[in-house]
């Protein structure tokens, strides 16, 4: 890790959080509604560290280039806390089907599409 890795982090990190930003513009979520937006991104950037890890699991991508990638842009581009906040507030709103189908939805599509990633970048599973 140097210095260049790190401030290019940061850039890509607020890349990440600039294009979240803009699929909730794309895709508001209401109160009483599902949170499409933040699973949209979780979804994409849990593919993209499947795949960007696979990449460099096979030498493919340095670790100053995977460090940008995965801690910088999908650092900044996936968001744990939304999910969680999306979450809280359709359980104290009384949606209960709708909470469940976000925290247990999110978690198993996420896997699958970290798992479907590191695929796409040559990794295997096993």
């Amino acid at each position: 890790m140097n210095f260049i890795s790190l401030i290019l982090a940061i850039i890509a990190g607020g890349i990440g959080a600039a294009l979240r930003y803009g699929t909730t513009v794309i895709f508001p979520a209401k109160k009483d509604g599902f949170p499409l937006a933040i699973l949209v991104v979780n979804l994409v950037g849990s593919m993209l560290v499947g795949l960007f890890t696979a990449l460099l699991a096979n030498a493919i991508l340095s670790p100053e280039v995977g460090f940008v990638l995965v801690a910088g842009f999908c650092g900044g581009f996936t968001t744990m806390s939304t999910f969680a906040v999306d979450s809280i507030e359709r359980l104290r709103s009384g949606h209960w089907m709708l909470a469940g189908l976000n925290i247990v939805g999110s978690t198993a599509l996420g896997l699958l599409a970290v798992s479907g990633g590191y695929l796409l970048g040559g990794g295997p599973l096993s």
